[in-house]
């Protein structure tokens, strides 16, 4: 079991904050809500993608978008903060107040302000950040990206991808990543300690690998989700931790299991979740990939052609349907397996995993070449 010392050496942190808002002056945005001096603010010609806006009013890495009218300004304009942007407030205010929960209070002001005012947001994207700084942590990323090859995790029907890239002459930089992008949620594993270090050599290198967190666990959340947190995040008491609050979301979102019958949960990723504060998340149903499938057979695949078919019997013409009807040793791609799995996965159906897995075609060749001749 891991001791509390080893608990207390994974960080829970907010690494980017995207908020469109509306009916506020980008001053009182600055001086009230961020609490930020207008002194510490310039103001540049700038755009952002998909927007119209004209200028930027920036204090360092924190942004925040809208135009050079005053009124226009006052209607709408997007706030935000990149993962250094985030880390630079909170130890500015940390500077002034060594107690004071950084994002916790910002949560809570743009909660106010919309009780308060006519002023409503909006939260495009929250990232949340799970740091482990334990010289031995919880797990590796080679363990991570094993165990997602091996499909021994569930994850509400999310896709998977593996990126793989050179870190230096001797190593690998791989990130495991679950989820697609753009979607309410897409979690990373990677090595952040490789990530800042790359490019750098020497002691300068040695000592910020020492320092930094070997793995990171990232959570990306867009849209319902991510208001949904923030609003969490808002009306944390005091003793409550972000740390705790991102292992509870985690712990809903993500499992891995000690094998493919998805029955006992890894120990050593009970231990990593622990403690948690579980956020109530109303998810609108998203379209899984295998819902994409059959809108695909019905109006474009073999839907189509198996009606034809019918159509073609029915009239009394000479065509034999022999690809209807059920074919008990039928074996499905891995392509279309995956698919399966995920939709099942996203039904509570996990007991047909087993049964995906046995009439998939790269098993049932592996099956026939280890059977005795």
């Amino acid at each position: 079991m891991k001791d509390v010392t080893m608990t207390e050496n994974v960080l829970g942190k907010i690494d980017w904050l995207q908020i469109v808002c509306q009916n506020i002056y980008w001053e009182d945005l600055f001086s009230q809500l961020l609490q930020i001096s207008l002194d510490c603010v310039s103001e540049q010609l700038a755009y952002l993608k998909h927007e119209e806006y004209d200028v930027v009013y920036s204090c360092g890495t924190i942004k925040y978008y809208t135009y050079h009218d005053a009124e226009q300004s006052y209607q709408r304009g997007t706030l935000i903060m990149s993962g250094q942007a985030c880390t630079m407030y909170e130890w500015a205010l940390l500077a002034s107040d060594t107690s004071i929960l950084a994002f916790q209070t910002l949560a809570w002001r743009f909660h106010q302000q919309s009780l308060n005012t006519d002023f409503t947001f909006e939260v495009k994207r929250m990232d949340l950040a799970l740091d482990d700084y334990n010289q031995t942590p919880f797990f590796s990323l080679d363990l991570i990206v094993g165990k997602v090859k091996r499909k021994q995790f569930l994850s509400k029907g999310r896709t998977t991808k593996l990126i793989d890239s050179e870190f230096d002459k001797q190593t690998r930089a791989k990130t495991q990543q679950i989820g697609a992008g753009g979607s309410e949620c897409l979690f990373r594993f990677y090595e952040k300690a490789k990530e800042l270090t790359k490019g750098l050599s020497g002691e300068e290198a040695e000592n910020l690998f020492e320092q930094a967190p070997t793995v990171r666990l990232e959570a990306e959340t867009r849209h319902n989700t991510a208001n949904q947190l923030f609003g969490t995040l808002a009306y944390l008491t005091k003793e409550q931790e972000l740390t705790n609050l991102i292992r509870g979301f985690i712990q809903t979102e993500l499992t891995f299991y000690s094998d493919t019958s998805y029955k006992k949960v890894c120990r050593w990723w009970q231990d990593y979740l622990k403690p948690t504060i579980i956020p109530v998340i109303h998810r609108r149903f998203e379209e899984s990939s295998f819902d994409s499938t059959l809108n695909w057979y019905q109006y474009q695949g073999g839907f189509a052609v198996t009606q034809a078919i019918y159509f073609l019997v029915n009239h009394g013409l000479p065509i034999q349907p022999k690809l209807i009807g059920k074919k008990e040793h039928y074996v499905w791609s891995p392509e279309l397996a995956e698919k399966l799995i995920d939709f099942v996965t996203q039904h509570q159906r996990m007991d047909l995993i087993p049964l995906i897995q046995n009439k998939t075609k790269n098993r049932s060749i592996k099956k026939m070449e280890r059977s005795p001749k």
